[in-house]
Protein backbone atom coordinates (compact mmCIF):
# COMPACT_ATOMS: atom_id res chain seq x y z
CA UNK A 1 0.00 0.00 0.00
CA UNK A 2 2.90 2.35 0.69
CA UNK A 3 4.28 1.54 -2.75
CA UNK A 4 0.90 2.49 -4.23
CA UNK A 5 0.96 5.70 -2.20
CA UNK A 6 4.28 6.59 -3.87
CA UNK A 7 2.52 6.65 -7.26
CA UNK A 8 -0.36 8.89 -6.20
CA UNK A 9 -0.31 12.16 -8.10
CA UNK A 10 0.38 11.18 -11.71
CA UNK A 11 -3.33 11.24 -12.48
CA UNK A 12 -3.71 14.74 -11.04
CA UNK A 13 -2.27 16.37 -14.16
CA UNK A 14 -5.64 15.91 -15.91
CA UNK A 15 -6.97 18.72 -13.71
CA UNK A 16 -4.95 21.21 -15.75
CA UNK A 17 -6.01 19.73 -19.11
CA UNK A 18 -7.51 23.03 -20.25
CA UNK A 19 -4.05 24.61 -20.01
CA UNK A 20 -2.40 21.99 -22.24
CA UNK A 21 -2.01 22.04 -26.00
CA UNK A 22 -3.62 19.00 -27.66
CA UNK A 23 -4.63 17.39 -24.34
CA UNK A 24 -6.06 14.24 -25.97
CA UNK A 25 -2.60 13.39 -27.25
CA UNK A 26 -0.38 15.08 -24.68
CA UNK A 27 -1.95 13.98 -21.39
CA UNK A 28 -2.04 10.19 -22.01
CA UNK A 29 1.56 10.37 -23.19
CA UNK A 30 2.57 12.46 -20.17
CA UNK A 31 0.91 10.03 -17.73
CA UNK A 32 2.60 7.04 -19.38
CA UNK A 33 6.02 8.72 -19.33
CA UNK A 34 5.55 9.74 -15.70
CA UNK A 35 4.70 6.19 -14.66
CA UNK A 36 7.67 4.68 -16.49
CA UNK A 37 10.19 7.27 -15.25
CA UNK A 38 8.88 7.13 -11.66
CA UNK A 39 9.02 3.33 -11.62
CA UNK A 40 12.59 3.35 -12.97
CA UNK A 41 13.67 5.90 -10.35
CA UNK A 42 12.05 3.94 -7.50
CA UNK A 43 13.71 0.71 -8.63
CA UNK A 44 17.06 2.48 -8.93
CA UNK A 45 16.75 3.93 -5.41
CA UNK A 46 15.88 0.53 -3.96
CA UNK A 47 18.76 -1.12 -5.84
CA UNK A 48 21.26 1.46 -4.52
CA UNK A 49 19.87 1.05 -1.00
CA UNK A 50 20.16 -2.74 -0.85
CA UNK A 51 23.61 -2.63 -2.45
CA UNK A 52 24.84 -0.11 0.11
CA UNK A 53 23.33 -1.31 3.38
CA UNK A 54 22.44 -4.86 4.52
CA UNK A 55 18.73 -5.53 4.15
CA UNK A 56 18.27 -6.41 7.83
CA UNK A 57 19.78 -3.07 8.82
CA UNK A 58 17.54 -1.23 6.35
CA UNK A 59 14.46 -3.02 7.66
CA UNK A 60 15.31 -2.07 11.22
CA UNK A 61 15.90 1.60 10.45
CA UNK A 62 13.22 4.24 10.99
CA UNK A 63 14.83 6.40 8.26
CA UNK A 64 16.37 4.00 5.71
CA UNK A 65 17.17 6.60 3.03
CA UNK A 66 18.94 8.79 5.58
CA UNK A 67 20.93 5.74 6.63
CA UNK A 68 21.89 5.00 3.02
CA UNK A 69 22.89 8.63 2.44
CA UNK A 70 25.03 8.68 5.57
CA UNK A 71 26.69 5.36 4.72
CA UNK A 72 27.51 6.37 1.13
CA UNK A 73 28.64 9.96 1.70
CA UNK A 74 29.76 10.02 5.29
CA UNK A 75 27.84 13.28 5.66
CA UNK A 76 25.16 14.07 8.22
CA UNK A 77 21.71 12.68 7.34
CA UNK A 78 20.31 16.13 8.15
CA UNK A 79 20.84 17.17 4.52
CA UNK A 80 18.73 14.35 3.06
CA UNK A 81 16.11 15.05 5.74
CA UNK A 82 16.02 18.71 4.67
CA UNK A 83 15.61 17.68 1.03
CA UNK A 84 12.78 15.34 2.04
CA UNK A 85 11.04 18.16 3.91
CA UNK A 86 11.21 20.48 0.90
CA UNK A 87 10.03 17.70 -1.43
CA UNK A 88 7.11 16.90 0.87
CA UNK A 89 6.08 20.55 1.17
CA UNK A 90 6.26 20.92 -2.62
CA UNK A 91 4.08 17.85 -3.04
CA UNK A 92 1.54 19.16 -0.54
CA UNK A 93 1.36 22.53 -2.34
CA UNK A 94 0.83 20.87 -5.72
CA UNK A 95 -1.82 18.52 -4.36
CA UNK A 96 -3.67 21.39 -2.67
CA UNK A 97 -3.60 23.30 -5.94
CA UNK A 98 -5.07 20.36 -7.82
CA UNK A 99 -7.57 19.50 -5.07
CA UNK A 100 -8.86 23.06 -5.13
CA UNK A 101 -9.44 22.76 -8.88
CA UNK A 102 -11.40 19.54 -8.34
CA UNK A 103 -13.56 21.26 -5.73
CA UNK A 104 -13.99 24.22 -8.08
CA UNK A 105 -14.97 21.97 -10.97
CA UNK A 106 -17.49 20.03 -8.89
CA UNK A 107 -19.03 23.29 -7.67
CA UNK A 108 -19.34 24.55 -11.25
CA UNK A 109 -21.15 21.32 -12.15
CA UNK A 110 -23.57 21.76 -9.25
CA UNK A 111 -22.23 18.90 -7.11
CA UNK A 112 -20.90 21.21 -4.38
CA UNK A 113 -22.12 24.63 -3.14
CA UNK A 114 -21.92 27.30 -5.85
CA UNK A 115 -19.72 29.53 -3.68
CA UNK A 116 -16.86 27.08 -4.12
CA UNK A 117 -17.02 27.65 -7.86
CA UNK A 118 -16.45 31.40 -7.66
CA UNK A 119 -13.22 32.87 -9.05
CA UNK A 120 -11.55 35.85 -7.39
CA UNK A 121 -11.65 38.96 -9.56
CA UNK A 122 -8.02 39.90 -8.84
CA UNK A 123 -6.20 36.55 -8.76
CA UNK A 124 -8.52 34.76 -11.21
CA UNK A 125 -8.28 31.67 -9.00
CA UNK A 126 -10.86 29.85 -6.83
CA UNK A 127 -9.69 31.21 -3.46
CA UNK A 128 -12.52 29.71 -1.39
CA UNK A 129 -12.01 26.27 -2.93
CA UNK A 130 -8.27 26.57 -2.26
CA UNK A 131 -8.92 27.56 1.36
CA UNK A 132 -11.18 24.53 1.83
CA UNK A 133 -8.54 22.20 0.34
CA UNK A 134 -5.80 23.66 2.55
CA UNK A 135 -8.04 23.51 5.63
CA UNK A 136 -8.88 19.84 5.10
CA UNK A 137 -5.20 19.07 4.60
CA UNK A 138 -4.24 20.83 7.84
CA UNK A 139 -6.92 19.02 9.84
CA UNK A 140 -5.85 15.63 8.48
CA UNK A 141 -2.14 16.35 9.00
CA UNK A 142 -2.62 17.50 12.60
CA UNK A 143 -5.15 14.84 13.62
CA UNK A 144 -3.48 11.72 12.22
CA UNK A 145 0.00 10.17 12.39
CA UNK A 146 1.80 10.20 9.05
CA UNK A 147 1.71 6.43 8.47
CA UNK A 148 -2.03 6.28 9.21
CA UNK A 149 -2.64 9.31 7.00
CA UNK A 150 -0.73 7.67 4.13
CA UNK A 151 -2.76 4.47 4.54
CA UNK A 152 -6.09 6.32 4.58
CA UNK A 153 -5.06 8.39 1.57
CA UNK A 154 -4.19 5.24 -0.34
CA UNK A 155 -7.51 3.63 0.57
CA UNK A 156 -9.40 6.72 -0.55
CA UNK A 157 -7.51 6.83 -3.85
CA UNK A 158 -8.19 3.14 -4.47
CA UNK A 159 -11.91 3.79 -4.00
CA UNK A 160 -11.72 6.74 -6.42
CA UNK A 161 -9.77 4.75 -9.01
CA UNK A 162 -12.13 1.77 -8.71
CA UNK A 163 -15.13 4.08 -9.16
CA UNK A 164 -13.63 5.80 -12.21
CA UNK A 165 -12.70 2.49 -13.84
CA UNK A 166 -16.16 1.08 -13.13
CA UNK A 167 -17.76 4.17 -14.69
CA UNK A 168 -15.60 3.82 -17.80
CA UNK A 169 -16.44 0.11 -17.92
CA UNK A 170 -20.18 0.89 -17.85
CA UNK A 171 -19.86 3.70 -20.42
CA UNK A 172 -18.07 1.39 -22.83
CA UNK A 173 -20.66 -1.35 -22.35
CA UNK A 174 -23.45 1.10 -23.15
CA UNK A 175 -21.52 2.57 -26.06
CA UNK A 176 -21.72 6.09 -24.59
CA UNK A 177 -19.17 8.79 -25.26
CA UNK A 178 -19.73 9.34 -28.97
CA UNK A 179 -16.94 9.86 -31.46
CA UNK A 180 -14.77 11.71 -28.95
CA UNK A 181 -15.09 9.10 -26.23
CA UNK A 182 -12.07 7.51 -24.53
CA UNK A 183 -10.83 4.77 -26.81
CA UNK A 184 -9.24 2.11 -24.64
CA UNK A 185 -9.70 -1.69 -24.71
CA UNK A 186 -12.35 -3.01 -22.34
CA UNK A 187 -9.65 -4.96 -20.47
CA UNK A 188 -8.17 -1.67 -19.17
CA UNK A 189 -11.11 -0.52 -16.97
CA UNK A 190 -11.91 -4.13 -16.03
CA UNK A 191 -8.34 -4.77 -14.87
CA UNK A 192 -8.27 -1.38 -13.15
CA UNK A 193 -11.44 -2.07 -11.18
CA UNK A 194 -10.41 -5.58 -10.14
CA UNK A 195 -6.88 -4.58 -9.10
CA UNK A 196 -8.04 -1.55 -7.08
CA UNK A 197 -10.76 -3.48 -5.26
CA UNK A 198 -8.35 -6.38 -4.66
CA UNK A 199 -5.71 -4.10 -3.13
CA UNK A 200 -8.32 -2.37 -0.97
CA UNK A 201 -9.75 -5.65 0.34
CA UNK A 202 -6.27 -7.06 0.99
CA UNK A 203 -5.30 -3.95 2.95
CA UNK A 204 -8.47 -3.95 5.03
CA UNK A 205 -8.03 -7.64 5.88
CA UNK A 206 -4.36 -7.33 6.80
Amino acid sequence: MLAFFAFIGFEAMVNVAEEVEEPKRTLPLAIAITLVVSTALYILVVWVAIQSVPRAELAGSTAPLSLVFERLTGASPALISLIAIFATVNGVIVQNLLASRVIYGMARQGTLPAALGEVNAQTHTPLLATAVAVGLTLVAALALPIDRLADLTTQAMLIVFATVNTALWMLKRRGDGGHDGIRVPMIVPVAGTISCVGLLVADLMS
